[in-house]
């Protein structure tokens, strides 16, 4: 494997992009889903596992500083992107052992925030690392299918390893669980380490090899020039309009995510425990079929019409559960929101990569990014006000205005053919 590239070998790229993205689900799963977990049943109030969550969650933001970094400083001979892969894994792995060494996380909070802020300032650098390194790598005819596979890999990793770290913690302890992810992503960090971006590059940086001559050539020269492209790439109509969807799909998962748990949980009486089995089980499921026809289906229909009929349907399911606020509707709707909202990231991932220009990959991606995460959280404090307006069924309104928003955004998007921006919104 040592004498092949990613940019020669599309299986190889496949395997390894996948491989990738799945490990960033394992650090969401312990921060997200896990830790805080852990926290409630050490008896940590709910103020406690808030603010832990909130700083946990800062670094996402850092991504606007990470991406421009990302594009302007690099180590050719290995490669524009795999040193920055390398060191993300490390600090995930690097700071996993350090959590891995407290005796008692719930007792020591602050040290607990901290090392948990480092495992996702980590995950951000690898982040952006492999979205660039996609982007850079990724035929445009692959990108459909490739971002089926990858965003698949990363949410059946989240899900999976959720279980699988819930399951060592009940059985074998906090270290054990910490210690178990740990030596996952050191065998990741192995497989980065042992392949090449493009022929003739170094493994690392004590080994034979030489910068690629197109890696050589596209990086920006300072950050200035990084900030004028990256303004010149905003102003093309596609990419204002990725934007736009960034924020739209930013607000659906901060609003619908605070929804669910009290429509659910003290709304229908399911106990905790039964509805985090439940959305475990979807995410795992929706992932899986992300994976098998997401990228075929944005490869026979296109991103234009794709985002269409999921943002639609978005729509439409939230306007069912508005007029029929029952229990058998409020599953099925959780069922068809999370499927359609994966199509949805996975159409919006795709059409975001095609749209980026390569020499800025990394940071023309992450603001784009960055605008759905602040909106994440502003659609997170609507619920509140909503509920305090018509309960669940003003609620699941907002949503299906800002579905429909969403899709109005496209509806009469016109193809693009210049080759700078190579997106087809067809």
């Amino acid at each position: 494997m040592t004498e092949r590239a990613l940019s020669e070998d599309r299986r190889l790229r496949f395997a390894v992009l996948a491989m990738l993205y799945a490990a960033q689900g394992i650090p969401d799963a312990m921060v997200l889903i896990v830790f805080p977990a852990f926290l409630a049943a050490r008896g940590v109030a709910p103020a406690g596992i808030g603010t832990f969550l909130a700083i946990a969650m800062l670094p996402n933001a850092a991504k606007l500083v990470i991406g421009p970094t990302v594009d302007r400083w690099a180590y050719l001979a290995m490669g524009r992107r795999k040193p920055w892969i390398m060191a993300g894994e490390l600090g995930i792995a690097t700071s996993f052992g350090a959590l891995a060494l407290l005796p008692d996380p719930a007792s020591q909070l602050a040290l607990f925030t901290a090392g948990a802020f480092c495992v996702t300032l980590s995950t951000a650098v690898q982040d952006v690392a492999t979205d660039a390194t996609a982007m850079d790598l990724i035929p445009p005819h692959e990108q459909g299918r490739a971002n089926g596979v990858m965003w698949g890999s990363k949410t059946v990793g989240t899900a999976l390893f959720a279980a699988l770290g819930a399951l060592i913690l009940d059985r074998a302890g906090f270290s054990a669980m910490v210690a178990a992810a740990l030596a996952i992503l050191l065998g990741v960090l192995a497989v980065v380490v042992l392949v090449r971006e493009r022929p003739g590059e170094r493994l690392l940086p004590w080994t034979r090899g030489n910068a690629a001559q197109h890696a050589s050539g596209s990086r920006p020269d300072n950050v200035r020039v990084i900030a004028r492209q990256l303004l010149a790439a905003l102003r093309e109509p596609g990419a204002a309009r990725l934007i736009g969807l960034s924020l739209v799909i930013g607000v659906l998962l901060g609003l619908a995510g605070a929804m669910a748990p009290v429509m659910m949980v003290q709304k229908f009486s399911w106990s905790p425990g039964a509805y985090a089995q439940f959305r475990g089980t979807l995410k795992l499921v929706s992932g899986l079929a992300g994976m098998a026809v997401g990228g075929w289906l944005i490869d026979r229909f296109g991103y234009r019409t794709m985002l269409l009929l999921s943002l639609g349907g978005i729509a439409a399911a939230n306007l069912a559960l508005a007029l029929a606020f029952t229990p058998g509707v409020a599953m099925a709707y959780l069922v068809i929101f999370e499927c359609l909202l994966v199509f949805a990231f996975i159409t919006f991932f795709a059409a975001t990569m095609q749209q980026c220009s390569r020499a800025i990959a990394a940071t023309q991606f992450s603001f784009t990014m960055v605008c759905g995460n602040l909106t994440m959280a502003a659609g997170a404090r609507l619920l509140g006000p909503l509920l305090a307006l018509g309960e669940e069924r003003a609620v699941a309104t907002a949503l299906c205005g800002t579905a429909f928003a969403g899709a109005a955004l496209f509806l009469f998007a016109t193809p693009t053919t210049a080759t700078r921006t190579p997106l087809t919104l067809r």
